[in-house]
């Protein structure tokens, strides 16, 4: 915690004493003081009503505005902390030794103009093994169950082989868990935004 608020005359005052001792004071020189308690230093102050604007604009700012100051070389905390990137996946050359062993399922839509028959959505199958690619056309994501339903038969009656995975986000219309366990394909389930770990079949997108 950063910062406690306190509710006065019906809105919410920050307790300057608990934030002052939460400030990184080494980064910066010079402080505004109120009421004998050390806040915002004031370096900072512009680039904290800004709403943590970059030093660049800051100085193409004190420009035109000469009463503006600020620190360059100043570290803010708080920037490093909500602009942190996510960490590089490592690439994976690991690919199906059998044709439909792993399949990548994804969804792609709404299209802004739909096409002359009102499809609206796509839906992308992928063979992990030779990258071969299925095209099913959607009017809704509401018929993408079926569509996966009747593609498995389609392998099966036509190449007497039974998928044995299927990749695909957190979307409910791939969630047929009865379905997949009477067919014996273990479904994986890419983490919560993290496209990534779908990437083969997104990347067609």
């Amino acid at each position: 915690m950063i910062g406690l608020g306190e509710q006065f005359e019906g809105l919410y005052r920050l307790n300057l004493v608990f934030f002052a001792s939460s400030l990184n004071k080494t980064l910066f020189v010079n402080t505004i003081v109120v009421n004998n308690l050390t806040t915002i230093p004031s370096s900072a102050l512009w680039h904290f009503r800004l709403g943590h604007v970059s030093y660049k604009i800051l100085a193409h700012m004190s420009r035109l505005y000469p009463s503006l100051s600020f620190d360059s070389n100043a570290t803010c905390d708080i920037c490093h902390f909500a602009r942190q990137k996510q960490l590089p996946f490592p690439l994976r050359s690991s690919v199906a030794s059998n044709k439909f062993e792993l399949l990548h399922f994804d969804i792609w839509g709404p299209l802004v103009v739909p096409s002359i028959h009102n499809h609206k959505y796509f839906l992308t199958i992928l063979d992990d093994y030779c990258r071969f690619v299925w095209i099913v056309l959607l009017k809704s994501k509401s018929e993408v169950s079926q569509h996966v339903k009747n593609f498995i038969a389609l392998v099966e009656n036509q190449f007497h082989i039974t998928p044995k995975t299927i990749r695909s986000d957190n979307g409910p219309e791939f969630l047929l868990s009865s379905f997949y366990a009477s067919k014996g394909i273990t479904h994986h389930r890419s983490c919560v935004e993290t496209p990534q770990q779908n990437g083969r079949v997104e990347r067609k997108h």
